[in-house]
């Protein structure tokens, strides 16, 4: 609008009462260029009246007829005027009345009041913005908060039950271990159900593209959801066709995650029966190949007028199913983003009483080798020996999970250190060497992160392994940004613990 001469009185009005962002909205730029030939126009028909009794006859004619194309401008910019004021979003409290294309004074003030709601309605969108950003923060935040008090007494039913059954107990022992090993993983699931839902409802889920094996890592879910099919009686069939590619680029975890959902699924809800596990090739190129994946069962079916539900967040075909056979109705959910993310979507065909049957396509790109160090590092991290001598600061307040990661350091026989607080931790770092610190993040007097810090600012080479409950992303971001080396969340795989601590023991 800045090319555009406004008449003075205009002018005047439109700084005094009129914001930059009412002079941006498209409408009401027309309504302002409409206004003010409105004002151009009156000030031509005055000058012309005024000069018009001094004219001859035939000058007056030619005045005349001008001041009629004069006037039907003036007709014709009052009516793009009015258009440009309906144009606008009128409150529902304020009352649409007729607008007079002679009264200048009632369309000006019909205009007031829509700047004025216009302005109110910006005022309430950015009132709700905030609250919404505020109710996200605190539900980010109940969440973190949660899962580390579900985590933190969790680590150590995890991590006894797995040092009891590695010993020598009896029959009855071994199954009540056993029991209680399927329930604390029961929990487990359900907990990184409910951070995997909150991490993609808040878009913070990111792809990565790395060489692996698709046919072996069907295969080890396959394995892993054995021992529990059989348990219910069930066979498990894996059919791979032969011309799908070796090595896929892509994210194995999260389609590792997507299928495994499926399976057990597939698993839970079928008893004495089977499940079949699908991948053909569709098309292929010289880079890319599409690949059909479903999971087929005998189980109890989905009735269809449940189809659609069972996608829905926190549903389940019926409140029976719930009760029967647990879960909290994420699963799905989940699987369906995870499948969005990489441009597919789930679909289903099932029949009540007779089975159900979930299938994809995935397009990925081909990939040439896979990394094959990191399967001889893991061979080798096999020896308990590997780690003897290694001298660990272990810093945790919670008095059961320092007695459950004691009983494992011991046992891969490493030097330990107990620090029961942040503080306690620097004192002890000040006055001794440690080849590596597992640092828990939430703790009282000074917690983990200000504690890694204060380290961080006069030594940057010893490894820091944040061992911790707190399992969102954001504490996994502070926690490097803070210089912490890696992340292990309890409760924590033995395995991975062992071998974090044995790759920054001998860098």
């Amino acid at each position: 609008m800045n090319n555009i001469t406004f008449h003075r009185l205009l002018a005047k009005q439109i700084k005094k009462h009129l914001t930059d962002e009412c002079l941006e909205n498209e409408n009401f730029q027309t309504f302002i260029k409409a206004v003010n030939e409105s004002y151009l126009s009156f000030d031509r028909d005055k000058e012309l009246f005024e000069h018009s009794s001094q004219l001859n006859e035939r000058d007056y004619a030619e005045i005349n007829t001008k001041l009629k194309d004069e006037i039907k401008q003036r007709r014709l910019s009052v009516e793009k005027l009015i258009e440009a004021i309906y144009s606008l979003e009128v409150n529902e409290e304020t009352e649409v009345k007729s607008l007079n294309p002679d009264d200048m004074l009632g369309l000006m003030d019909f205009l007031k009041v829509q700047i004025d709601n216009r302005k109110q309605l910006e005022a309430d969108l950015r009132k709700s913005k905030e609250l919404a950003e505020a109710a996200t923060q605190a539900k980010s935040e109940f969440l973190s908060m949660m899962s580390h008090e579900i985590r933190t007494p969790l680590n150590a039913i995890v991590g006894l039950t797995y040092l009891m059954q590695q010993e020598e107990v009896s029959d009855s022992l071994a199954e009540n271990l056993k029991i209680l090993q399927f329930s604390t993983n029961n929990l487990h699931v359900l907990i990184n159900d409910i951070l995997d839902f909150s991490k993609i409802e808040a878009g913070k889920v990111e792809l990565e593209r790395v060489p692996f094996d698709i046919k072996q890592l069907v295969s080890n879910i396959k394995k892993a959801n054995q021992i529990k099919a059989e348990e219910k009686g069930n066979k498990v069939r894996l059919m791979i066709d032969d011309d799908v590619p070796n090595v896929l680029l892509g994210d194995a975890l999260r389609l590792g995650q997507i299928i495994t959902n499926l399976i057990s699924n597939a698993v839970k809800f079928t008893k004495n029966g089977s499940i079949t596990i699908e991948l053909s090739q569709r098309r292929r190129t010289p880079s890319h190949v599409t690949i059909d994946v479903s999971v087929t069962d005998t189980g109890i079916g989905i009735p269809l007028d449940k189809q659609a539900m069972i996608f829905d967040k926190f549903t389940q075909a019926n409140s029976e199913t719930t009760r029967q056979f647990g879960g909290t109705g994420l699963g799905l959910v989940i699987t369906r983003s995870l499948l969005q993310l990489h441009g597919s979507d789930i679909h289903l065909t099932s029949e009540e009483g007779k089975g159900s049957t979930f299938y994809f396509t995935l397009d990925l790109e081909i990939g040439t080798e896979l990394r094959t160090k990191v399967n001889e590092a893991h061979t080798e991290l096999l020896n308990e020996n590997t780690l003897k001598g290694v001298k660990v600061l272990l810093v945790e307040d919670y008095p059961m999970n320092i007695k459950v990661a004691t009983k494992f350091l011991e046992r891969w026989q490493i030097i330990i250190d107990v620090a029961e607080n942040g503080q306690i931790a620097l004192d002890k770092y000040e006055k001794g060497k440690y080849d590596v610190i597992l640092m828990d993040i939430q703790m009282p007097v000074l917690d983990g992160y200000t504690a890694t810090a204060r380290i961080r600012e006069t030594d940057t080479d010893t490894p820091i392994i944040a061992l911790t409950a707190s399992a969102t992303l954001n504490n996994q971001d502070r926690a490097f940004l803070v210089g912490m080396n890696d992340y292990v969340t309890k409760p924590f795989n033995p395995n991975e613990l062992f071998q974090k601590i044995a790759k920054y023991s001998y860098r």
